[in-house]
């Protein structure tokens, strides 16, 4: 489903840190999860300004590529991970 505002941008993001946050809870301490889990919250932040959201696209793809190693198994957080690129691609 297509993301369609800000708001919807961010409630994705947030779900997307739950989930980091319950599989770091179930393995401990992954670096490149944590890492994953600041770089979205940076993101988040960004969510409402446009100019800084697309400056940040990089960084949304390379959590997707550190997502997509790690959670592999995950199909609905790689989908909503690439529903919040889109985002920025084409609405931001």
């Amino acid at each position: 489903m297509a993301i369609q505002s800000a708001s919807e941008f961010e409630a994705v993001v947030n779900h997307v840190l739950i989930k980091i946050e319950k599989v770091l809870n179930e393995r401990g301490s992954v670096t490149s999860l944590e890492t994953a889990s600041r770089d979205l919250r940076h993101i988040s932040a960004a969510a409402r300004v446009p100019a800084k959201l697309k400056a940040l696209r990089a960084l949304v793809e390379k959590t997707t590529d550190t997502l997509s190693g790690e959670l592999s198994d995950d199909s609905v957080l790689l989908d909503q991970l690439w529903d919040l690129a889109d985002y920025i691609d084409y609405r931001a």
